[in-house]
């Protein structure tokens, strides 16, 4: 099966769908975090020097991603984002085990 990338619409989903299971501290937490979508250069490889993951929240310091390739939340240094394709990112599964690294 051949990798599509997500859209907005699927994404919005998706968000729409982890937050359903959301306890109120963890709601209050990503609201409080939460920041326009946007999609920021990733390098994964060599092979794969300009992919892309998607920007979900941020704490100033962590920032939650999603990765549409392995499908999965994760998070990255927050600074990471403005210098550049950001490099080095890790997967945490879902929305609210990436949202356990956010103060």
């Amino acid at each position: 099966m051949a990798w599509t990338p997500y859209t907005m619409d699927e994404l919005d989903h998706l968000l729409k769908a982890e937050q359903a299971n959301f306890s109120a501290d963890e709601q209050a937490k990503f609201n409080r975090t939460q920041v326009p979508i946007r999609k920021v250069r990733c390098v994964r490889s060599p092979q794969h020097a300009d992919d892309g993951l998607f920007v979900i929240a941020s704490d100033g310091q962590t920032a939650i991603i999603f990765d549409d390739v392995d499908q999965e939340f994760g998070i990255c240094k927050a600074k990471a984002l403005d210098d550049g394709p950001v490099r080095d990112w890790g997967l945490a599964g879902s929305l609210v085990f990436a949202l356990m690294h956010l103060k």
